[in-house]
């Protein structure tokens, strides 16, 4: 008996002293679609094209910041030059980053709604400083509204859509007046003493609120788009909105700019025509990268869908003469593909 317990202990350590058996191997998932290839690349060019767009806006906000600031510390018709020069240099750069704005927006929904009050259009003028036939009109003059940016971004199309009180259309007509009536640099010249015909305190005076009212709204334009530009730890996924989604939506936004080509009388909505049409050269240029019969777009779309690829090799000029109908057949055929890409 005592040979069988002596002989079972030996048993045992030996069964304990065993290597353990190694854990079965996990077979590595294979990504069987046809296509992660072509959407690799498209990927990169997408991150590429972000990059690149995104700096250039980036840099252009800093120097228009910049640019407000040595025009209201030193209000000279100079400075006023040189801050709308800047102010177009911005607004380019932002049309040509549209597409990837959007697709941005897509994947981080806070960024929406800075992407829509940026660039509000039309805008009715009146609404935000006095016209030659209203001088008294608009927040400017009106001594009841704080500026502050929470009462600001309260009087965003407070009940009309064209009631824009920041973005881009709001700067530049603070900056630039009616066409008809060129703002002076004197209307931002800061006021330092009170004369007998005026009312209110300093703070209420006419040019004071307007270069208050500058300040804000540029303050709050430059953080918007430098926290939309910020750089992303994680790269943008490719889907149906983006940059599919995204490039339809900036076609309709090119759509949008046509019809507001009769739309120049500042008592009513109103977009300067030159700055309709720096927007849409600005969007043409964002889009013709992803508008190319040999693109990472389309090589993508030709593995993904059964149907062939429709997207044009070129947008229609500024000037086409069947631009309308031609945008609008791309528009269609974008929209056809993002939800065939559902």
């Amino acid at each position: 008996m005592r040979t069988l317990g002596i002989l079972a202990c030996l048993l045992c350590l030996a069964a304990c002293d065993k290597a353990p058996e190694p854990p079965a191997e996990v077979p590595t998932a294979v990504d069987t679609r046809p296509w992660p290839k072509a959407e690799k690349h498209l990927a990169a060019a997408l991150q590429t094209e972000t990059d690149s767009r995104l700096r250039r806006l980036t840099a252009s906000a800093t120097g228009f910041s910049d640019a407000i600031d040595g025009l209201l510390s030193d209000t000279t018709e100079e400075r006023l030059t040189t801050a709308r020069q800047a102010w177009s240099h911005l607004y380019q750069n932002y049309n040509e980053a549209f597409v990837v704005l959007l697709c941005r927006a897509t994947q981080s929904p806070v960024d929406l709604g800075r992407l829509e009050r940026a660039d509000s259009f039309p805008i009715l003028p009146g609404y935000i400083d006095g016209l030659e036939q209203w001088p008294d009109s608009g927040i400017v003059n009106d001594m009841s509204l704080p500026l502050t940016r929470d009462a600001l971004l309260e009087q965003q199309g407070a009940t009309l859509e064209g009631e824009a009180s920041v973005g881009f259309q709001v700067i530049h007509f603070l900056l630039n007046g009616e066409p008809e009536h060129l703002r002076p640099a004197q209307a931002l010249q800061p006021v330092t003493e009170l004369t007998d015909d005026m009312l209110g305190e300093l703070a209420d005076q006419p040019a004071n609120r307007r270069r208050s009212y500058l300040q804000l709204v540029t303050e709050l334009l430059v953080e918007d788009l430098t926290l939309m530009a910020r750089p992303e730890s994680a790269p943008l996924q490719v889907t149906a909105e983006c940059p599919v989604g995204a490039i339809r939506e900036t076609v309709a936004r090119l759509l949008r700019l046509e019809g507001l080509r009769d739309h120049t009388q500042v008592s009513q909505d109103f977009m300067d025509s030159n700055v309709r049409d720096a927007a849409g050269q600005g969007l043409q240029a964002g889009l013709a990268p992803w508008l190319v019969a040999d693109g990472a777009l389309s090589a993508w779309l030709s593995e993904r869908l059964t149907h062939s690829n429709s997207l044009p090799d070129a947008l229609p000029g500024i000037d086409a003469e069947n631009r309308v109908a031609e945008l609008q057949t791309i528009h269609a055929s974008l929209a056809a593909t993002e939800k065939a890409l559902r």
